[in-house]
């Protein structure tokens, strides 16, 4: 039973990366067979990913049609702000004594995001911000939290919000929006690190409602010219 939770949860990363990097792109047929086949495994463990990708919303499955990569619309993209906005706020309510612990690898995470957005690499620039919100999900030690804050595909919004920022605000540098956080948890005020972490994301909410409202964010147009992308890069690797 462990073995083959592990080998889905492997499955369910492998199938992830290929919806992030393009390499699977929206309305694309998932085949439980092709890809055990592919994988060298059996279908069991597909099937188990398949169901948790379609719990987060990757993927849908369609009568007779089996299943396929999601499109990800608007109104999905701006919904998530106010309910990752509570979670957040009570994880810096609940981490902040432990997260002091983590502060040099908040910073690190920080100068990491800086760096990609000076290199216009919205995937890194994703990832270092995950990452910075997940080590303070993870200090709050609540692991229903931590699970709720998981199955609303942070990594995949955030990437698909950077990447749409980059090219039509590229003005707007998020990385210092998260000094904020930083000194509220070297205050040690559970108040002050909570009202931060809502303010953070709220605020980014707003952004990103204001590109919708402007007819400036398609979340399908952009998921459409990231996969370009990634299909351009490796014809010229």
């Amino acid at each position: 039973m462990i073995q083959r939770v592990v080998l889905s949860e492997q499955v369910k990363e492998e199938l992830l990366d290929g919806i992030m990097s393009g390499r699977f792109k929206p309305g694309d047929r998932l085949v439980e067979s092709q890809i055990a086949k592919g994988m060298g495994i059996s279908q069991s463990p597909v099937r188990e990913a398949l169901r948790d990708l379609v719990a987060m919303r990757f993927v849908e499955v369609e009568p007779h049609k089996g299943a396929r990569v999601r499109k990800m619309d608007d109104r999905e993209v701006v919904e998530v702000y106010p309910v990752r906005a509570s979670l957040e706020e009570l994880a810096g309510q609940m981490a902040v004594k432990r997260a002091q612990a983590h502060i040099d690898d908040l910073e690190r995470a920080v100068d990491k995001m800086g760096r990609a957005f000076r290199d216009k690499d919205a995937r890194t620039m994703a990832h270092w911000d995950v990452q910075f919100h997940r080590t303070i999900l993870e200090a709050a030690d609540n692991r229903i939290l931590l699970e709720t804050w998981n199955s609303l595909m942070i990594e995949a919004r955030t990437y698909l919000t950077l990447s749409n920022l980059m090219v039509r605000r590229p003005d707007i540098d998020l990385t210092p929006w998260h000094h904020p956080i930083i000194d509220a948890i070297r205050s040690g005020d559970p108040m002050r690190c909570g009202a931060e972490m809502r303010k953070h994301v709220e605020d980014i909410g707003a952004v990103m409602r204001e590109a919708v409202a402007e007819g400036t964010f398609d979340a399908a147009r952009t998921e459409s010219r990231i996969s370009n992308e990634v299909h351009r890069e490796a014809r010229a690797g």
